[in-house]
């Protein structure tokens, strides 16, 4: 599937489907900045603050460049790990190759989470599940 269907299916109003774009792009675009803008300074993500889940992507992204990546190409697939079936967002580094995928979940039409699928990632065997 591509990264717009699946868009099109997880997100049902237009404006959910506009947020979630514009949080995919900050991902493709190694840029927590805009991320940390779009994200909810009051929610949970990872079951970590806002703040911490920033930091952790900064860290993130900061491995990709280190590595040559300037950006990331995104697809999709499915999990067959933790959350059994779920599609999820998988970020590719554009001269790595390296895979980090993501799982968005919503609540009445809103991000209520975003977490690393371990399954669909094979980069950073180091960081923990959470």
């Amino acid at each position: 599937m591509e990264a717009l269907a699946l868009v099109e299916k997880i997100a049902t109003g237009e404006e959910t489907k506009s947020h979630l774009l514009k949080v995919l792009d900050a991902f493709q675009n190694l840029d927590y900045h805009a991320l940390n803008d779009l994200l909810d300074d009051d929610a949970y993500y990872e079951d970590l603050k806002k703040t911490s889940f920033i930091y952790r992507q900064k860290e993130i992204f900061s491995k990709f460049e280190k590595i040559g990546d300037t950006n990331l190409n995104i697809s999709t697939n499915i999990c067959t790990g933790c959350l059994c079936s779920e599609p999820v967002f998988v970020f590719s580094g554009n001269t790595s190759g390296h895979k980090y995928a993501i799982y968005v979940e919503f609540t009445q039409d809103e991000i209520t989470d975003i977490y690393k699928c371990f399954e669909q990632s094979n980069w950073f065997d180091t960081d923990m599940p959470f």
